[in-house]
């Protein structure tokens, strides 16, 4: 079911690509973006999703970081660009492949 970001998300992505060349312009466009969270068992992934738009392909990584869920265990939040570099997908691997339990906090 699509759905718009949350300011969590919002920030969680801005805070990993804002020193990115891409960065700004992405930022500019995620609160009109709708998204579909993707079957990954609850880590919490999000595949963009645009009208008219179903042949877009990933094109490669934008910028990963890694944070720690509120349990401690790692995670490797990577923000993945289509083959035009538009925002494709958040992907959150949790290192012990349970639910993520919350978005992690990021400073402003």
């Amino acid at each position: 079911m699509k759905r718009r970001l949350t300011l969590a998300e919002i920030r969680l992505i801005s805070y990993i690509i804002k020193d990115t060349p891409e960065g700004p312009e992405i930022i500019e466009t995620l609160p009109n973006l709708f998204v579909e969270e993707m079957d990954d068992g609850g880590m919490g992934s999000l595949k963009v999703v645009i009208e008219g738009k179903d042949e877009r392909r990933t094109g490669g990584i934008l910028n990963d970081m890694e944070f720690h869920d509120i349990d401690g265990m790692l995670l490797v939040i990577t923000v993945i660009l289509d083959t035009d570099d538009k925002f494709y997908e958040l992907d959150i691997f949790k290192g012990d492949f349970s639910p993520l339990i919350k978005i992690p906090d990021v400073p402003d």
